[in-house]
């Protein structure tokens, strides 16, 4: 019983968390974040760590260089949303945030195009 509370929590906590990284990521002038969007966010079962996984708008149409400067930024900007989230949620401990870059998306994208080619 005690591992379904757990499991129950850290889902709570997950999806508090994203909703708030991306409240807090609308109210930001840095025009550099704006084509950042948030897929997921995976709270370990202690709160301790939580994984927040990202995509960027249109990063099939960006340099690699673009996506890199992307994603140093919001790493470099994990303490910004920890505070912000702590200050907005009514929390014992608020995880560590790591950002991990999603590139699912296109690689669908990608695929999907393959497969379009094979068939013309």
């Amino acid at each position: 019983m005690k591992r379904d509370n757990e499991n129950f929590r850290s889902h709570r906590v997950s999806s508090l968390i994203k909703k708030e990284i991306a409240l807090v990521k609308q109210e930001l002038s840095d025009t550099r974040l704006k084509d950042i969007f948030i897929i997921d966010v995976e709270v370990s079962r202690d709160l301790k760590h939580a994984k927040v996984y990202f995509g960027i708008f249109g990063s099939e149409n960006k340099k690699t260089e673009d996506i890199e400067n992307s994603k140093k930024l919001i790493d470099l900007s994990k303490n910004f949303f920890k505070k912000k989230i702590s200050s907005r949620l009514k929390l014992k401990r608020i995880p560590s945030l790591l950002f991990i870059y999603d590139d699912s998306e296109n690689k669908a994208s990608e695929l999907e195009s393959i497969i379009k080619k094979s068939l013309h």
